[in-house]
C-alpha cells in the first residue's frame, strides 16, 4: 500500500460513478424524486447487505489466518525438534 491513502480516490469515485450510471440506465433518475423515507429504506437494506458480506469475508479471512498460524506453528515445532 502506498503511504498516500488518497492515491486511489479518483479510481474509487470512478467506480461510484459507474454504479450511479448503471442505476440511471436501469431505473432512470427516479431516485432523485423518491420520498426520503423510501430512500432511507433502500440505504438500510444496503447497510445490512454490506454487514452480511463483511461477515462472510471476515469468516473466510479468519479461517485462512488460523490455517496459516497453524502451519507456521507446525513449522516452528518441526524446526525445534528436527523432525
Amino acid at each position: 500500500m502506498s503511504a498516500d491513502h488518497f492515491e486511489n480516490w479518483g479510481a474509487f469515485m470512478a467506480q461510484v460513478y459507474k454504479r450511479l450510471e448503471a442505476g440511471r440506465q436501469t431505473y432512470g433518475d427516479k431516485s432523485f424524486t423518491r420520498p426520503p423515507g423510501e430512500l432511507a429504506g433502500e440505504v438500510e437494506q444496503e447497510i445490512l447487505d454490506l454487514a452480511a458480506w463483511s461477515f462472510i469475508l471476515w469468516t473466510r479471512l479468519r479461517s485462512i489466518k488460523q490455517n496459516l498460524d497453524g502451519a507456521e506453528h507446525g513449522n516452528r515445532e518441526t524446526r525445534s525438534t528436527g523432525t
